[in-house]
């Protein structure tokens, strides 16, 4: 790892401090087709030439966190074998960067936060779409592995400040893409307050698949240039790839068509359309926001100059072991003594005439040095919110009880509140985004659909049996993984719940989320998660499954009720109401609900035996726990 920024070896262009010319710099989206290639290449370059700093800060910042060193931002580079040369110095290193970065990731990234869309003031026909467009988002995500990208997203923002997505359609499909931010440019006089009204894309693509794209553009295809003329005298590569600029432009009002999205090469355009949106199709998450600009700070660059005078210290350290790390003897001038006596041998004879050698061991390195390395450590720590033992995965000593650890992780949590919030919304701008390009596949293909696995089986949800209108929805998101983490504090958590009421002993159960018992649980729930499934199919597809004897009769009845009052509530169409009312006067035919009350026998006779009291429940001590009909 470097030890100063001039052991980077990056430094900005000189051609950024040069002025291109005016007349080069055009507002792409207005000129002829034929015009725009050179006009957005010309706008391109100059971003390029007047942003050195922020890619240097970019490489600076990944150099750090992977200990490589890296000599720019395309592929062509980053397969340097300096970095493996670098990587392997003789030297000892401790990578706090990394260290922060990941324990912070590991932190923060374990949250799967779920967007929720509620309806404002709905009937139930935008109840029921609205909970089908909660199952297609949860399918859009569980395809695209949403919340593993988000893993890479999050520390992507903490490397170089902002972890980008893309969303898009393709083959009659939703898709999410991770962008690496050093793709994207934004001009600094217009992202001042964060608003850009144009953003590009540059990105390396093979040929082929180019040609697969836009199979009416071959002959511009095979004549574009491979990557950069700057990249290819750098590093010539074997790779057969194209460079491809994406550029977007916002419309400049509501009802203006000056919008524009324009997919070009270095001569041609291989793609051209209008665009309407007053966004772009990234989903941005940042670790910082900085107070101006469009790009986000990263926590590597927060914490890089400690980072180097920790390098400096290390150095200083292994440099002194390697000069005074073993003892020293002193001689007088003119002593008669054989030095082959000093070795290593066991029990070894030193003989000498005059005066006697001396041994002596001096201090290899002050203590001084040593603290001020473990102060840096602390700062650099306390920079990213975290302690040392988070990031070596300790608890304090002491803490056993599951309160104990719940506060102390609430105090480590509070330092992250803004972030996970800014990680709450990046999942909400997530689905919005896919909603919007969603509608667009639908409108452009006349058909979309995705495949949501449930419990049971994997269910289909159409586009167009989820779609609702945007104001008739609002989105909440909410944290899946908000319980502690250690088994103790988990527990401690789900009790308190149940014993208040706000559970019942069969979520606690579910709730408390250990591998053994799972199995049990699925058992111990399938009566009632089959009465949910059908009184659900009554609700939504008007499907009537009658009661049976083996049924949870009681548990039937009140879900029935439950199901009844809501539809009526909701204004559920008549026929579906019908359904609920014969549901309930099965129930009543088989449990007798028409017979004589309990306790009076046939010739008058009374009860031979009292009732059995309820079974007590673990997880609420002083409260019964309800015993299923039949059950032993």
């Amino acid at each position: 790892m470097a030890k100063d920024y001039r052991d980077f070896g990056i430094g900005t262009s000189a051609k950024s401090a040069s002025v291109p010319r005016q007349d080069l710099i055009q507002k792409w989206w207005t000129v002829p087709t034929d015009e725009m290639p050179a006009a957005i290449a010309s706008n391109v370059r100059f971003i390029q030439e007047h942003q050195g700093q922020r890619m240097t800060q970019q490489l600076i910042s990944t150099r750090l966190y992977g200990n490589l060193s890296l000599m720019g931002t395309n592929g062509l580079t980053y397969s340097k074998m300096a970095s493996v040369v670098n990587s392997l110095r003789d030297r000892i290193s401790y990578n706090v960067v990394s260290s922060c970065i990941d324990t912070v990731t590991s932190k923060m990234a374990k949250n799967k936060p779920k967007p929720l869309f509620l309806t404002s003031g709905g009937d139930y026909k935008k109840q029921s779409r609205a909970k089908k467009l909660n199952k297609f988002i949860d399918g859009v995500f569980y395809a695209n592995k949403a919340h593993d990208l988000g893993v890479e997203i999050f520390r992507d923002a903490c490397i170089v400040g902002e972890g980008v997505v893309h969303v898009y359609h393709e083959d009659g499909k939703v898709k999410y893409e991770r962008i690496l931010s050093g793709e994207l440019l934004v001009d600094e006089l217009e992202g001042f307050y964060g608003t850009p009204r144009s953003l590009y894309r540059n990105k390396n693509v093979d040929r082929g698949v180019l040609k697969a794209m836009f199979p009416g553009a071959d002959k511009a295809i095979l004549e574009a240039n491979s990557s950069t003329p700057d990249d290819l005298a750098f590093s010539p590569t074997i790779s057969d790839v194209v460079h491809v600029t994406e550029s977007w432009h916002l419309p400049s009002g509501k009802d203006k068509k000056d919008g524009m999205h324009v997919i070009s090469l270095n001569k041609s355009i291989l793609f051209k359309e209008q665009y309407d949106h007053d966004h772009f199709p990234f989903v941005f998450f940042r670790w910082n926001k900085r107070p101006w600009g469009y790009w986000g700070q990263g926590l590597a660059e927060q914490i890089q100059n400690i980072q180097l005078e920790i390098n400096k210290i290390l150095w200083v350290i292994q440099r002194s072991m390697h000069l005074q790390g073993s003892f020293k003897v002193l001689l007088e001038n003119g002593s008669k003594l054989v030095k082959e006596h000093f070795n290593n041998d066991i029990g070894a004879l030193i003989m000498y005439s005059g005066v006697k050698p001396e041994y002596i061991v001096p201090p290899i390195v002050a203590p001084e040095v040593y603290s001020h390395l473990q102060t840096l450590k602390n700062a650099a720590y306390e920079q990213a919110g975290v302690s040392q033992l988070s990031a070596s995965s300790k608890k304090p000593d002491g803490l056993d009880s599951g309160k104990a650890l719940r506060e102390y992780d609430d105090i480590e949590s509070e330092r992250f509140t803004v972030v996970g919030q800014a990680y709450e919304k990046f999942y909400l701008d997530l689905a919005h985004l896919t909603i919007r390009v969603a509608k667009e596949c639908y409108e452009e293909t006349g058909e979309l659909s995705i495949q949501v696995p449930g419990k049971k089986f994997i269910e289909s949800i159409d586009w167009k049996d989820a779609e609702l209108d945007h104001n008739d929805y609002v989105m909440k998101v909410f944290p899946v993984s908000s319980l502690p983490d250690e088994p103790a504090g988990r527990l401690a958590t789900i009790q308190e719940y149940a014993q208040a009421g706000y559970i019942s002993p069969q979520q606690a159960k579910r709730l408390l989320d250990f591998p053994d018992l799972e199995a049990e649980e699925n058992m111990a729930n399938a009566g009632e998660d089959y009465l949910h499934e059908i009184l659900e199919d009554m609700q939504e597809e008007g499907e009537y499954t009658a009661p049976e004897p083996y049924d949870d009769l009681q548990l039937a009845r009140k879900l029935a009720l439950d199901y009844y009052s809501y539809g009526k509530c909701q204004g559920l169409e008549e026929e579906k109401l019908e359904l609920y009312r014969r549901f309930l006067d099965q129930i009543d035919v088989l449990t007798g609900a028409n017979a004589p009350p309990a306790g009076v026998l046939a010739g008058g006779g009374q009860p031979q035996a009292a009732p059995q009291p309820p079974q007590q429940s673990d997880l609420i001590p002083n409260s019964p726990n309800p015993v299923t009909p039949g059950a032993q």
